[in-house]
């Protein structure tokens, strides 16, 4: 198991950085300095190794969200650190991937559109609502609304016929996405806590 770990380790900056049609068993090989067939013993082929490496890194993510919320004293505190880790992680996933995922890749891609669905809208319903609650959020949102729209924009910030790549960086356009949202959705005393936050920061 520990080098099947190390293979799924390997690939992570291939395909984050060039994308998933791109990079071929042999570069993964070349890579990782281990022959094809010692990864053939782990991934049946290339649609199963990619399978495992979305679902390794939605994991991650999944992990990575929850204990941010664990550990945040306040709704605003979370969206704060979640905008660090998005910045350390999704940011700089190169925006070819997604395309790759979907074209290429259809199991994955269920996979990456059951994670969405299946936990990040939840994620993101509860965070609403707990900032609601607390009235560091707009009481007068739709959540249902506003989670799904939060999620495709995330999407859409990947999208190069909308932000070219040479001329929007992605980790630039998902930042200023992030901001939108969470100055969209706080009311005057969310504004507050999270300026307060941000001037910690600095």
């Amino acid at each position: 198991m520990e080098i099947k770990g190390n293979i799924l380790k390997g690939v992570d900056g291939l395909f984050m950085r060039f994308g998933l049609k791109s990079i071929t068993m042999d570069d993964i090989a070349s890579k990782l300095s281990m022959s094809k067939k010692t990864i053939y013993q782990y991934f049946k082929d290339k649609d199963s190794l990619v399978s495992e490496f979305v679902k390794g890194f939605l994991d991650q993510q999944k992990i990575e969200l929850l204990k941010i919320r664990k550990e945040s004293k306040d709704v605003i505190e979370e969206l704060v650190k979640t905008s660090e880790y998005l910045k350390t992680t999704v940011c700089n996933v190169n925006p070819v991937v997604l395309l790759d995922l979907r074209k290429y890749h259809p199991a994955a891609w269920k996979i990456f559109q059951d994670h969405k669905k299946e936990f990040i809208q939840n994620h993101i319903s509860e965070t609403l609502r707990n900032g609601m609650f607390d009235g560091y959020f707009r009481k007068n949102m739709n959540v249902k609304i506003i989670s799904r729209m939060r999620i495709e924009q995330i999407e859409q910030g990947y999208n190069p016929d909308i932000f070219p790549v040479e001329e929007f960086p992605s980790s630039d356009v998902q930042i200023q996405l992030f901001d939108h949202f969470v100055y969209g959705i706080c009311t005057l005393k969310g504004h507050q806590l999270l300026n307060q936050y941000h001037k910690i920061e600095d």
